[in-house]
């Protein structure tokens, strides 16, 4: 069972973006193919056969509700920048058209599930996340004890999942995580049974959760 931070993902990738001047989108569709390949060829599994049960997706929602308060901040802006929440609204526009192509993708996707929270704003702080790692923890130690997988795959590093990893583990479950080393706490690396940095791949096998974008030419 794969359990996908998309915050945390998309991070990694555009580390990985940054580092070999690429431009990487994701296919979330094909991350558990990537992973039973993967796995497959560990000495671990080598002699196992695997199969995927399900990919869990974990992302904040944009909603009408974070729209209507970034409005609202635009209207009264007291020692904040009007012109700042006007940015903020077009940036936050633009990406939820992107989401809802994510949404519309994921219901053609089998064995695949979005888990998602709204999105939070403040004036101090902007938009962020709320509820997501904690949506994702339980759901890992939930199938756990009921025992729905026997290896938890997690793309993520935050260190607040780092008590639901032991508890996993302490259910007899292995426990594989994939991060680009800046998006990992040291001791979810420590914690994990095995850790896989991202920033190691060859672009042969970042090409099979991945593709590069090319602008087409007119």
């Amino acid at each position: 069972m794969i359990f996908l931070d998309y915050n945390n993902f998309t991070h990694n990738i555009r580390n990985i973006n940054y580092e070999r001047k690429q431009d990487r989108i994701i296919d979330n569709h094909k991350v558990h193919k990537f992973v039973l390949d993967y796995l497959s060829k560990n000495e671990q599994y080598i002699k196992s056969i695997l199969t995927h049960v399900r990919t869990y997706l974990y992302t904040g929602e944009y909603t009408s509700a974070l729209f209507k308060r970034i409005k609202d901040a635009i209207k009264t802006p007291e020692k904040h920048d009007k012109k700042e929440f006007e940015e903020l609204l077009k940036k936050t526009e633009k990406r939820h058209e992107g989401q809802k192509k994510l949404f519309e993708k994921a219901k053609t996707s089998y064995f695949f599930e979005i888990r998602k929270k709204p999105l939070q704003f403040t004036k101090d702080k902007g938009i962020f996340q709320k509820g997501v790692d904690v949506q994702l923890a339980v759901d890992l130690v939930t199938n756990a004890y009921l025992n729905t997988y026997d290896i938890a795959v997690l793309f993520s590093g935050d260190i607040d999942l780092l008590e639901s990893v032991k508890t996993v583990k302490n259910l007899g479950k292995h426990v594989i995580i994939f991060s680009h080393y800046k998006n990992i706490a040291q001791e979810m690396i420590r914690e994990g049974d095995m850790y896989i940095n991202l920033q190691y791949l060859k672009d042969d096998m970042l090409d099979k959760f991945s593709h590069q974008f090319e602008k087409k030419k007119k």
